[in-house]
């Protein structure tokens, strides 16, 4: 029987496959469904901390650049080693540079993942979401290890995904972290605590 390791790495496969076989034209429409879907989440927030979308990743290319109009303040994260995240504020695409794993990453002054008790709202990447709040992510932990932090609900977070990654269930383990609610194109689902 194949550990719940082998069944994620399975699934992470099958789910990258998916993201890159998708139009052009498919992305763009979920992209901007998705954004409609989000933007009454963020009536009232000041800060947020959230990620760089790669290649086919749920939010488009220009996503910090749409977010960042929208509130006061967006941490972005750094790689570190012994898989690590700080966080800097993101001050446009100016001050972006390559960081340690190919992924663009603010300058300026960094911070722990402690800071992220102080954010509005958590907008965590995925790789998939489950119907109980499970998050698969790309494998390396460094978002369940910055999130282990951060209290239950205080802030929120959020994940994004293709209507097509939000799934009946992914094997989880203790030390994966539930998120409150999950974003597609489709609509926001919350989770119960």
């Amino acid at each position: 029987m194949p550990s719940s390791s082998d069944i994620k790495e399975q699934l992470r496969t099958r789910l990258l496959r998916a993201r890159r076989g998708l139009t052009a034209d498919k992305r763009a429409e979920w992209t901007t469904a998705l954004r409609e879907q989000l933007e009454p989440e963020l009536a009232g927030v000041s800060s947020v901390a959230a990620y760089w979308p790669l290649g086919s990743e749920p939010g488009g290319a220009d996503f910090i650049p749409w977010l960042s109009r929208r509130v006061d303040r967006v941490l972005l994260p750094i790689t570190c080693g012994n898989g690590v995240l700080n966080w800097a504020e993101y001050k446009g695409t100016h001050s972006m540079q390559p960081g340690q794993l190919g992924i663009s990453e603010p300058a300026g002054p960094r911070f722990d993942s402690r800071v992220l008790c102080g954010c509005d709202l958590i907008l965590a990447p995925a790789m998939a979401i489950d119907a109980a709040g499970n998050r698969l992510g790309k494998g390396g932990g460094y978002y369940d290890r910055a999130l282990s932090l951060v209290p239950r609900n205080h802030p929120a977070v959020l994940a994004m995904v293709y209507p097509t990654e939000f799934l009946d269930s992914i094997p989880a383990t203790s030390h994966d972290r539930r998120v409150e609610a999950v974003v597609t194109a489709a609509g926001i689902h919350r989770f119960s605590s």
